[in-house]
């Protein structure tokens, strides 16, 4: 290895040079290695200059940080979860444990929401999340709600009313799967979804 011999002007181009550009950029300007430059650059206490990007990124994370996790952020951002977590260490932003439970149990509810609405359009799951013990009892049980019928606070008793347009064998299927039909009682029974 060829020793450097390091001129005032080499020094000078040096400290304006490896702020603001790449460390290949700043060694092919001043022809040397990108080792060496790294080191003069270190013996010297000089640092790069945040990038314009890395800002837009810390900004977003400085933002979004107490609603949103990791994960979110890191696809918001087309970037790693890891990253997201480092940027964030460097900014010093920091959860205590049960904001960290409580940013996980949201995400956990949204997931199970998510894979739920999919389960009853038969859709394939996203996740290897159990949120739905019977599929189609679920599916039929929405059907039929689309359908004018009303659930109760049992969930396998549906409800219909005279302005129900009863589907004879979309309630035959209903009742192999363990559902039953009732007519809409008259007095002031709590029904889940009845308005």
């Amino acid at each position: 290895m060829r020793r450097i011999n390091w001129t005032e002007a080499m020094l000078s181009r040096l400290a304006e040079l490896y702020p603001v550009e790449t460390t290949a950029r700043t060694a092919s300007v001043l022809r040397i290695g990108v080792t060496a430059v790294k080191a003069k650059a270190r013996e010297l206490g000089l640092e790069k200059l945040a990038k314009s990007r890395w800002l837009d990124r810390a900004g977003h994370i400085s933002r979004h940080f107490d609603n949103r996790s990791y994960a979110e952020m890191a696809c918001d951002l087309g970037i790693s979860r890891t990253t997201v977590s480092r940027m964030s260490c460097k900014l010093g932003l920091t959860r205590s444990r049960a904001e960290g439970y409580a940013m996980s149990s949201r995400v956990r509810r949204e997931m199970v929401r998510r894979e739920r609405r999919r389960a009853i359009f038969g859709l394939d799951p996203l996740t290897r999340l159990k949120v739905i013990s019977h599929r189609a009892k679920v599916r039929i049980r929405s059907r039929l709600k689309a359908n004018g019928y009303i659930t109760g606070v049992h969930r396998n008793i549906l409800y219909f009313t005279e302005a129900t347009c009863r589907k004879a064998r979309l309630e035959a299927k209903a009742t192999r799967l363990g559902l039953s039909f009732l007519p809409f009682p008259e007095d002031n029974t709590p029904l889940s979804n009845a308005i």
